[in-house]
């Protein structure tokens, strides 16, 4: 595929998307005989989804302008890849915020607000249990 094919996700493009992204999430599974723990296979992301392509990833952002229900699917998918392939806290909240819009949101005057904030309940008492 050129990237003159993909570069202004002509109506034609966008229509064979969601095929292509489960053929690269696919290409990025492990083999069926392979061992999950030793091989547990690539996390399908987007960078790997533009390489697949042969575009950037400004041009695949550009996409939530022209068709953006079709750029909430694809968020979708990588944000469940990425729960199931169970990363590190630090890969997963970076990508998250980064890629997949979670970081926190700026005001008019420029400050940050915190957006889909969470929330740790620990269930016993430190000074009863001891540090």
């Amino acid at each position: 595929m050129s990237k003159s094919q993909v570069g202004v996700f002509k109506p034609s493009f966008c229509k064979r998307l969601p095929h292509l992204l489960e053929e690269y999430v696919a290409s990025c599974r492990p083999p069926p005989e392979a061992d999950p723990k030793k091989n547990p296979g690539r996390l399908a992301n987007f960078a790997g989804f533009c390489r697949y392509l042969g575009c950037t990833l400004q041009e695949l952002y550009r996409l939530r302008e022209s068709d953006s229900t079709l750029f909430e699917r694809l968020c979708a998918v990588f944000e469940d890849e990425l729960l199931n392939h169970s990363p590190s806290p630090t890969i997963l909240n970076a990508y998250m915020k980064k890629r997949l819009g979670y970081a926190d949101e700026e005001k008019e005057d420029g400050q940050e607000i915190a957006c889909r904030e969470m929330r740790l309940v620990f269930e016993h008492d430190i000074a009863e249990d001891g540090a």
